[in-house]
């Protein structure tokens, strides 16, 4: 190989061996960036054969390499996606040896060797039972490979690569496009690189500019350039709307003093904006657009009153910038279409012309959209869009990781409070010129806020990706038709809304099934993660009823406060391993709960009474399993069989449970 960047085929990159070298660190990938990685792959190959020859090749990004003089590539950057390759590889049957080890890291080897002397579940019920800590996030990769949800466009469901092996023809569609279609740069460093040196400027390396920047650009563009002042607005809107994770009138805290949200700081008032840009038009002089979008391209903060804002709110957004802005295009070309009255129905989804916007930030175009003529106009309804989705969209306080216990969900509106900007829970009833304190879901246990929190962490923690968020799609759409000038709305209507859009997913989903013949309640890992989270938020709504009014069906009265979290892994409570389970349906529904994969690790082949030892904050249906086997001091045929009529009772129910009459 010359020292120059080359084009590779995964398949020809399997042709070399790679080493990692003791510097760097140890695989570190989580279920985020190797499903990431499973869904730009599934994205862009054919799903049918006639589609083989339209699909061109999909660059997955960069591999820089060092020959050794033993013929081995050391691997300088990459190989956290060469490993994910590795396995996923593996797991297709597109390797049948090793073509990757790790420098000085025996447990890594003999992980690694050991993958391929052995079947691919035999070997994954081995590590998970060995609990090897220096292998946990390889052990967890292989879990994920296998079982992850990746976002089926075409079908409007969810599927994975274990799902996939009943499609023979489509596995190996998806597998061929791999090996022959999806690409590395490999870029091979001359023999005498310091490669101390290289790492350190690899890793103060800049980055390059985002599709979205490069749209932003284009649409400044668009705007008169003797109107210097529209394009310094528009830039610092765009700017304030991109930083997700600050709520909108801290990052416009200037336009806020001028009244942009209004007295109380809960609204909109457009006209501020426009007086504000006569106002400047007058004091710009004759600087240039350049000088003014690199030398005061920010308005200013009033720096004394944000130091007296709400410090106490941090939050995690549950989506990115570009991928919000993406939801923004395609409900701005709805909208426009709609004005325009070309409106076509596509199944209660909007018009089939704006569906063709899609949903994730890989296909943002590298242009202006055809149907944003006026970009100041789009702006307006980029920062009204952000800004109800602050007010009304769910936000993660704490890590978001699986088991962390802080996390928490919540739904948090701005006001104002003697001059300063606060917050509070957004359906709160109280009054809103005093300071609140944060209630909990044990605290507010019937209101509307904590419906609605659950609702939205319930969809959140199921379609956990931060693409093709039909559901928040379907959120925002909502919020800006139904929300008025004041950027209020009718909660009732929109809980009514939401569990309409779940039950109707639940409808959808359990058709599909029944299309392919497959039993939904009977399908052991292949269930869907959305049928948990379904099912605890049902038992939840029961618990909040008389026992009379549900009929008989046991543990709801004893369902305490409980949070949705991240949790993706479907664990036999019964274990499979367990030799005396004749006539046991390990794969129903009723012996099965939803926990975190690192829980699944560590309680890998216990059986069922050592598992429900701590039942302390459990989601509804876990807790309910686990609470059965504390009282029967066991978990059976019988107690599985009675779970199961449990759920089947629950779902009967979920017409009456949910609030979508007035819909």
């Amino acid at each position: 190989m010359s020292n120059m960047s080359l084009d590779k085929t995964i398949g020809e990159v399997w042709n070399d061996e790679y080493v990692v070298p003791l510097y760097q660190r140890n695989f570190a990938w989580t279920d985020t960036q190797i499903g990431q990685l499973l869904q730009d792959i599934w994205n862009h190959a054919p799903k049918t054969k006639e589609e083989v020859n339209q699909r061109g090749n999909y660059y997955l990004g960069n591999l820089v390499i060092l020959l050794r003089r033993d013929g081995k590539y050391e691997v300088i950057d990459g190989q956290q996606r060469l490993t994910a390759l590795h396995m996923i590889c593996r797991y297709l049957g597109l390797l049948n040896r090793p073509r990757l080890t790790y420098d000085s890291r025996p447990a890594v080897e003999r992980f690694l060797e050991e993958l391929f002397a052995s079947d691919w579940k035999t070997f994954y019920k081995r590590c998970k039972k060995a609990n090897n800590n220096k292998t946990t996030r390889l052990v967890e990769a292989l879990d994920t490979v296998e079982t992850y949800q990746i976002w089926n466009a075409d079908e409007d469901e969810y599927t994975s690569l274990k799902a996939l092996s009943e499609d023979k023809e489509r596995l190996k569609l998806l597998a061929d496009y791999l090996n022959n279609k999806v690409v590395l740069v490999c870029t091979p460093l001359p023999d005498d690189t310091d490669v101390a040196s290289y790492f350190e400027i690899m890793n103060n390396r800049g980055e390059q500019l985002e599709a979205h920047e490069i749209v932003k650009a284009l649409l400044l563009r668009k705007i008169d350039p003797h109107e210097k002042e529209l394009s310094q607005m528009f830039a610092t809107i765009w700017e304030a709307c991109s930083q997700m994770d600050i709520p909108i009138q801290k990052t416009l805290s200037k336009f806020r003093s001028l009244g942009l949200f209004g007295e109380n700081y809960d609204s909109l008032c457009f006209d501020v904006l426009k007086k504000e840009a006569v106002g400047r038009a007058a004091s710009m002089g004759k600087k240039d657009i350049d000088q003014i979008l690199t030398e005061d391209s920010d308005y200013p903060n009033n720096s004394e009153t944000d130091k007296k804002d709400d410090e106490e709110i941090t939050y995690s957004a549950i989506i990115d910038f570009p991928n919000f802005l993406m939801h923004v295009f395609r409900l701005y070309n709805s909208k426009k279409i709609k004005e325009s009255g070309d409106v076509q129905s596509n199944e209660g989804k909007g018009n089939s012309t704006a569906n063709t916007v899609p949903l994730n930030a890989d296909a943002m175009p590298i242009e202006v959209p055809s149907y944003i003529t006026d970009p100041m106009d789009f702006i307006k309804y980029l920062l009204r869009a952000r800004t109800l989705f602050d007010r009304y969209v769910l936000k993660a306080q704490g890590e978001g990781e699986e088991d962390d216990d802080n996390l928490k969900w919540r739904i948090l509106c701005p006001y104002r409070y003697e001059g300063y900007l606060k917050y509070r829970n957004t359906f709160t009833k109280q009054n809103l010129h005093k300071p609140q304190e944060f209630k909990d879901d044990a605290d507010e246990i019937e209101s509307v806020n904590s419906r609605i929190v659950k609702q939205q962490s319930m969809l959140q923690v199921t379609f956990r990706s931060r693409k093709y968020k039909e559901w928040l799609y379907f959120l925002m759409d909502w919020l800006l038709t139904n929300a008025d000038e004041h950027l209020q709305i009718d909660d009732s209507y929109l809980v009514s809304s939401l569990d309409k859009w779940i039950y109707d997913y639940y409808l959808g989903l359990q058709n599909r099934w029944a299309m392919n013949k497959r039993d939904i309640l009977n399908a052991g890992t292949d269930t869907p993660i959305f049928m948990f989270s379904f099912i605890d938020y049902l038992y939840w709504l029961a618990s909040l009823l008389p026992q009379s009014s549900i009929g008989d069906i046991r543990e709801i009265s004893n369902l305490g406060p409980f949070q949705f979290k991240y949790f993706n892994s479907v664990e036999h409570h019964l274990p499979q391993s367990y030799e005396q389970t004749d006539g046991v349906n390990l794969d129903s529904i009723g012996n099965l709960c939803l926990i975190s994969r690192r829980k699944n690790s560590s309680l890998n082949d216990k059986s069922p009474t050592e598992k429900a030892k701590d039942i302390k904050g459990l989601q509804p249906k876990r807790f309910v399993m686990y609470s059965i086997t504390r009282e029967k001091h066991k978990w059976g045929k019988k107690e599985i069989e009675e779970h199961q009529q449990d759920i089947v009772k629950l779902l009967a129910q979920a017409n009456n449970l949910l609030k979508i009459e007035n819909v």
